[in-house]
């Protein structure tokens, strides 16, 4: 993945990582994530000032995750759209490690 040379994402790796696990445990319930659907929600909004763009947020939170040990696939998967609004589409999914027990 190709690393940027200034951040913009005021969290740490490790910070973005957990909220994005809680978001998947408490809103979306689904067994992966997209990074356009923490750029989109409002959740994350503190994570980015207003002007930084929707393609520079995907980045930025797509090295979060890889950093952190997230797994991206690209696969036809359901699609956080919404309170209980999902939608089937094909798009880069992104799984979080193994939890170690």
């Amino acid at each position: 993945m190709i690393e940027a040379k200034e951040r913009y994402c005021k969290a740490s790796d490790e910070e973005v990582s957990l909220r994005i696990r809680h978001f998947m445990e408490a809103t979306s319930k689904l067994p992966s994530v997209s990074v356009s659907e923490i750029a989109h929600h409002e959740d994350f909004a503190d994570l980015f000032e207003s002007f930084v763009g929707e393609r520079r947020r995907w980045l930025e939170l797509g090295g979060c995750l890889a950093r952190t040990g997230w797994e991206r696939k690209r696969q036809r998967a359901l699609y956080y759209s919404g309170e209980n609004n999902y939608t089937n589409k094909v798009t880069a999914r992104w799984y979080p490690p193994a939890k170690d027990n």
